[in-house]
């Protein structure tokens, strides 16, 4: 038999015996976290599903948030939280019974600051994996305003601010169902108020002789998350108009003023 013939030999007989040596090997198998939700709500399951092997030993479960640790659970000893899930999670009693298949947190009540990326390690004095996945935690907007200022004698400058929305939101501006193309700003603009993150965008549009339907539309990027605010413009008013989600007072002065006319 000449070398080639029996190197070949041996490989096909050694796929033969051992035709998936890592089958059965310690490894995790799905990383299971929401995706998207919204801050404030719950409760919702991380789980990290697994396979230790029966003669391995040293198991230790680790998960990280955005590389920062936040547990440690090393069988039988109870779980230890840190970081953000701290005071949020609770551990079912399945993570005893399966200590070498699953490692669940189960997290009462999710924050903004909650969201990032998600890593579960697992490791024992033979072999180690590891994956991570996202999970991004939204928070809608605490007041959106629709401003309309005069720009010159035959246009108007629109601006729709919307403050507290997290993620960073989209904005878009609608006259009467059509969005607006031409902005003045080429991109949504961030305002710091220090916490509160507000975003701003404007666009100079013509002062028409009728009564204008003017919206806005947040939206936030990753999430299905959108809503629009509306005012109705009368171009015989001059005076800036405001129609604020989080004053009531102020809606109802818009709506007041859109009765009278009708």
């Amino acid at each position: 038999m000449s070398p080639v013939t029996c190197t070949v030999f041996l490989f096909v007989v050694a796929v033969i015996i051992n035709p998936s040596p890592d089958i059965h090997a310690s490894k995790i198998y799905s990383l299971n976290v929401p995706q998207v939700v919204r801050n404030g709500t719950g409760p919702y399951d991380l789980s990290c599903i697994y396979n230790v092997k029966e003669e391995e030993n040293g198991l230790v479960i680790k998960w990280y948030h955005n590389m920062n640790q936040i547990y440690q659970w090393i069988p039988p000893m109870p779980p230890q939280d840190t970081g953000v899930i701290n005071g949020y999670a609770e551990h079912p009693e399945q993570n005893l019974m399966y200590s070498n298949s699953r490692s669940i947190i189960r997290l009462r009540m999710v924050t903004i600051e909650m969201s990032g990326e998600y890593t579960c390690t697992i490791s024992t004095f033979q072999e180690e994996d590891w994956t991570r996945t996202k999970m991004i935690v939204y928070m809608p907007e605490t007041t959106a305003t629709i401003h309309v200022n005069s720009f010159n004698e035959s246009h108007l400058n629109l601006t729709c601010v919307a403050t507290g929305a997290q993620p960073r939101p989209m904005l878009k501006l609608y006259i009467e169902g059509i969005e607006v193309v031409d902005y003045s700003d080429k991109a949504v603009k961030s305002i710091d108020h220090g916490k509160t993150l507000s975003v701003k965008r404007s666009a100079i549009i013509n002062n028409a002789l009728e009564p204008m339907l003017l919206e806005c539309e947040i939206s936030i990027p990753h999430t299905d998350y959108k809503r629009r605010e509306k005012i109705v413009y009368y171009p015989t008013q001059m005076l800036s108009q405001i129609s604020s989600s989080a004053s009531k007072y102020q809606i109802g002065i818009v709506l007041y003023i859109v009765s009278l006319l009708k």
